[in-house]
């Protein structure tokens, strides 16, 4: 009996070291005061089992965790996430130890709006800041950029956020027609876009792109990279919306290699802070995981998100002062209901099949394949033969009167201003009109429609060909078809819209002169873009004690063409059928120095240099009528950028001082507007050729734990944006047609240089102040001041055409006075901030409310721009013209809100 008990026995243990599998145990703590840290969330990236918690003591194990390469990842509020990689293989127990955890309290994780929703609601979306794409960085200065000074239109050097490149699974987002990323595309989709897999600020390299000078964002939409569980929410504001709900589950990866993520959310406001205005936002995500064994994983995903919103219009001094900074000339009431004549909708659904192929331990490859349809349409009021009915009209302003020297008529038109009946639409007289003509419409609301279909192909190649060395090469291809319209909304009681202009007199299509344009049909102009695009990049990264060096490289190639649906009665030559294909070729290099000059100091330095193809809207200026373009002015952009920083981590002061210079050479500009000049009065698309601008100035920014729960941080930026010469100068009009010439003029040089670009505040500065308690509540406070802030010149204005024909002197000093560059004020804004998580078993609870502009300052402009409309000398000195076409301008929010309550499990 004794040997087969020890027989068994030792069977028994033969087969328990055979299934020994091994145990990972570590202890998370706090880098800054060494105390234990409980409640965070630790997974082993590669293996299905649930995710655990740190307890008391900070304490975290795995048991029974098989052979292989695993990811440990560590994230929970107040801390950054944290990454190791482990390697099991055979060992009994691998013991971590300490790990050392970076206190961050910015990393509130509480619900945060992805994009300033004031700037989604924007008309021009180049004026918006970039605190959605900064949102998650690490950076001490670009956590301040998004949540403090973004919140007031500051944008990190000033540029553009077509300097923004926006993946999704490697894939890049901005559009064709002018370079930007849609963000409504993916709004409230919070839970999937709050932590990037990949965020780089301005030239520092990214792994999935080259990028360009604003830096780039990838989001990883694999459920299993994303948060596990429950996730519900509601948010109550003041802003573009007022109420917000959101849910998302999220089953993880599950024994069976699937994982499986639902998101939804709804946006909603009767009226916004604006008069007038409202808004109807959905969203969701559908994202689908299988790993089909440790080396291969597919994921479908697909997100869209449906968005109805009425917008606000730019003002003139003159209507603030009469209505307030939330006057909105775009609605009137209609049977007891505020009706707005500018209503955009988006939907631009996106569907995307990823595979991941982890090749071995060292070296992995991503494809995406990915679809994207759908339109973006925003609505008008248009007319046929009759007077512009629109409030900010200049002749439906008060000082229109006073021009004519009508001081009876000013103060009547005034007072009419003062109660309504003349500063808001009046739809019933619009209606009255068309039914008094009773066949077609003489008022009619269209739309300008934007269809994309966008097909692309992304794949990404990284490997350690060393310990030292790693590559990347990546490449793109992406073909477009946009289809572009203009489509009749609402014939406001009419019966159909001519097809016929009735102010230069000729056919919109003149193959079908009798075609009449009932709701749905197009109508004006009608034509596509079509564009391929590839590029192919290549990086390699040399690690060594003392120095990293990043090296990147990329060649792309452009081409598109226009195709006119509509022959044009003015353009009969330019309008109809496919263009000249034009094509581009561009490069770019940039290289990255990091100099390790112990553990806590390092030197920075980045270089970029770069050509970029012009977009479509540059080469066709008025791509609406015809294909024609001013062919000596269609060259690539070329772009130098480089930057120096001193990094300083240590571990209670972050710190970093940088320099940066970024020269633009050979842009494109162009705007529409009405001119009046010496010649005469033109609607016109103005056309800047050869334009170059310089980015000059430096960031600051220093974050101290003074205290284990008191932090201070404190941001500087100061910028000198410009214009660095005088570039050439075109004007595109129907009326030079009509009057036997061109499509365009030369009207020579504008006058530009040394001039400032209307970028918002070129400076900030900020000073907040933050207490986080142990038992996760925490309160802050911040002040932020923005200067140096300019409003958009004319161009037209600082040709010599604006001194032709003038009855009036003009001398050096006089001329100089009234092209002078307006500066807005200098404004503070004071923002609060304040939350409480609690934990109720395995049930999370949080709460946050953030108050910006707690001191309700309203007379912060955020941007503006002078009117095209004071297109000579004589005009622009008088005093009543200098009121009746002043500069339009946005007025910033005053205090505003945002309430956040969710619920996780």
């Amino acid at each position: 009996m004794n040997k087969l008990l020890l027989s068994i026995s030792l069977f028994a243990s033969v087969v328990g070291v055979v299934q020994a599998q091994t145990k990972i145990t570590g202890t998370a703590k706090n880098s800054a005061t060494g105390e234990e840290v409980y409640n965070l969330t630790v997974r082993l990236d590669g293996m299905s089992n649930d995710a655990v918690l740190t307890d008391r003591i900070g304490y975290f194990q795995f048991v029974d965790v098989p052979d292989g390469t695993y990811k440990l990842q560590i994230f929970g509020v107040g801390f950054d996430p944290y990454e190791q990689t482990i390697s099991v293989a055979g060992q009994k127990e691998i013991e971590l130890g300490e790990v050392l955890l970076t206190y961050n309290p910015n990393n509130v994780d509480v619900g945060l709006i992805t994009l300033n929703d004031d700037e989604l609601s924007s008309d021009e979306s180049s004026t918006s800041s970039s605190a959605g794409l900064l949102q998650s960085s690490r950076d001490v200065f670009a956590r301040v950029a998004a949540f403090e000074l973004g919140s007031y239109w500051f944008k990190p050097r000033g540029y553009d956020n077509k300097y923004n490149d926006v993946h999704f699974n490697g894939v890049r987002m901005n559009k064709i027609d002018n370079g930007r990323a849609t963000f409504n595309n993916w709004g409230g989709l919070n839970d999937v876009t709050r932590r990037p897999d990949e965020l780089t600020y301005a030239l520092e390299p990214s792994s999935y792109a080259f990028g360009d000078i604003g830096g780039v964002t990838n989001f990883d939409t694999r459920p299993s990279t994303m948060r596990k569980g429950v996730s519900l929410s509601y948010s109550a504001t003041n802003r573009s919306y007022r109420n917000r709900i959101m849910a998302t589950y999220n089953t993880g990866l599950m024994n069976n290699g699937w994982a499986v993520m639902f998101s939804g959310s709804r946006r909603w406001a009767e009226e916004g802070l604006v008069e007038g205005t409202f808004h109807d936002s959905w969203g969701y995500f559908l994202g689908v995981e299988k790993r089909i064994n440790k080396n291969h994983t597919l994921n479908f995903t697909t997100f869209g998100a449906p968005n109805r919103r009425s917008t606000g219009s730019a003002n003139t001094q003159e209507m603030v002062d009469m209505k307030g900074i939330y006057y909105n000339s775009f609605w009137g009431w209609q049977d007891g209901e505020k009706r707005n004549e500018r209503v955009k909708e988006t939907y631009e659904p996106v569907y995307q099949l990823s595979h991941h192929w982890n090749i071995n331990d060292k070296s992995k490859l991503l494809t995406t394949v990915s679809y994207q349809t759908g339109r973006e349409a925003g609505s008008r009021l248009d007319w046929y033969n009759a007077p512009n009915p629109t409030p900010n009209y200049y002749r439906n302003l008060p000082s229109w009167y006073l021009y004519n020297n009508d001081q009876e008529g000013y103060e009547l038109q005034r007072e009419n201003w003062l109660n309504g009946s003349a500063s808001q639409l009046n739809w019933n007289r619009l209606y009255q009109s068309n039914l008094n003509v009773n066949k077609h419409s003489v008022y009619y609301l269209t739309n300008d429609v934007n269809e994309d279909k966008t097909a692309s192909f992304y794949t990404n190649f990284k490997t350690e060909l060393t310990d030292k060395i790693d590559i990347v090469v990546a490449a793109t291809y992406q073909n477009v078809k946009s289809e572009l319209f203009r489509e009749v909304e609402d014939l406001l009681g009419g019966n159909y819209v001519l097809n016929y202009d009735d102010f230069n007199k000729y056919y919109f299509d003149e193959n079908n002169k009798d075609y009449v344009a009932r709701e749905g049909d197009r109508h004006e102009y009608n034509y596509e873009i079509n564009r391929n695009y590839a590029d192919l990049y290549f990086q390699s990264k040399i690690k060594g004690s003392f120095l990293d060096l990043t090296v990147g490289m990329r060649a792309s190639y452009t081409d598109f063409y226009r195709d006119g649906k509509f022959l044009n009665g003015l353009y009969r030559e330019n309008s109809f059928g496919k263009s000249k294909t034009y094509d581009f070729l561009n490069f770019g290099v940039k290289s990255n120095f990091l100099f390790k000059l112990d553990g806590r100091n390092f030197i920075s330095l980045n270089g970029q240099y770069s050509t970029e193809a012009p977009t479509a809207d540059e080469v066709f200026p008025n791509a609406r009528l015809h294909d024609i373009t001013v062919e000596e002015g269609i060259v690539n952009a070329k772009i130098l950028s480089t930057d120096l920083s001193y990094v300083y981590r240590g571990p209670r002061v972050k710190a970093r001082a940088t320099g940066f210079y970024t020269k633009i050479e050979d842009e494109i500009e162009k705007g529409f507007g009405y001119i009046d000049g010496g010649e005469g009065q033109y609607f016109v698309a103005e056309v800047m050729t050869g334009v170059d601008k310089q980015y000059l100035g430096g960031e600051v920014a220093i974050e101290a734990q003074i205290t284990p729960t008191i932090k201070v941080t404190g941001a500087a930026a100061l910028g000198q944006y410009t214009y660095t010469n005088n570039p050439n100068y075109y004007l595109f009009s129907d009326d030079f047609m009509v009057d036997g010439g061109e499509a365009y003029k030369n009207y020579g040089t504008a006058y530009l240089k040394d001039y400032k670009l209307q970028t918002g505040p070129q400076s900030g500065y900020s000073l907040g102040i933050e207490y986080r308690d142990p038992k996760f509540w925490w309160v802050g406070v911040s002040g932020n001041y923005l200067t140096n802030n300019y409003l958009d010149v004319a161009p037209y204005r600082r040709t010599t055409n604006f001194i032709t024909n003038t009855q009036s002197t003009v001398t050096e000093e006089s001329l100089r006075e009234v092209l002078k560059q307006q500066r807005v004020s200098d404004e503070f804004m004071l923002n609060l901030n304040i939350g409480k998580t609690f934990r109720f078993g395995q049930y999370y609870l949080g709460t946050s409310l953030t108050v910006n502009n707690v001191l309700d300052n309203e007379n912060y402009i955020t941007g503006g721009f002078e009117q095209l409309r004071l297109g000579n000398y004589d005009n622009a000195i008088n005093q009543h013209q200098q009121t009746l076409f002043g500069p339009r301008m946005f007025y910033g929010a005053g205090r505003t809100f945002f309430f956040n309550v969710y619920l996780r499990f």
